[in-house]
């Protein structure tokens, strides 16, 4: 039996959370997200904007994508926050920083028993972001 190759219509339903501390950033993720036929997405300007729009959101959102280097809080401290929450969407980490950083926070993830879908780092490519979302299934 095969799979059909998930089409862009599935992620309809998808709703994401975006946190970064870098305007230009949000923009561009957030435009590669729509690209790719996610229309629900919540935007936050850094890590304590972006732990107010967690708490908020309700539902909580299906996947974060999360800098791990942001001047108010970073994305250690917001993936302690999601552990606390018993967070079980899917988490995405993304970093200008070198891959040791991105590893200790690969790390730290798992550790914490988070779904993480996997990191990227910047700049940030359709392609990847795309097959890092395709790996998280939408709701039944």
């Amino acid at each position: 039996m095969h799979h059909p190759i998930v089409s862009t219509g599935s992620y309809q339903s998808l709703r994401v959370l975006l946190i970064d501390d870098d305007n230009f950033m949000l923009e561009l993720i957030s435009d590669i997200l729509h690209d790719i036929g996610i229309a629900n997405v919540i935007t936050a300007a850094g890590g304590r904007q972006g732990i107010t729009a967690f708490e908020a959101a309700k539902p909580a959102p299906d996947i974060v994508i999360c800098d791990i280097n942001m001047p108010d809080k970073d994305g250690f401290q917001l993936m302690e926050l999601l552990a606390e929450q018993k967070y079980r969407g899917g988490v995405i980490l993304v970093s200008g920083l070198t891959s040791r950083v991105m590893n200790s926070a690969t790390l730290m993830a798992n550790f914490h028993h988070l779904n993480i879908l996997g990191a990227l780092p910047k700049p940030i490519e359709k392609n990847a972001l795309a097959a890092l979302i395709s790996k998280r299934q939408s709701p039944p």
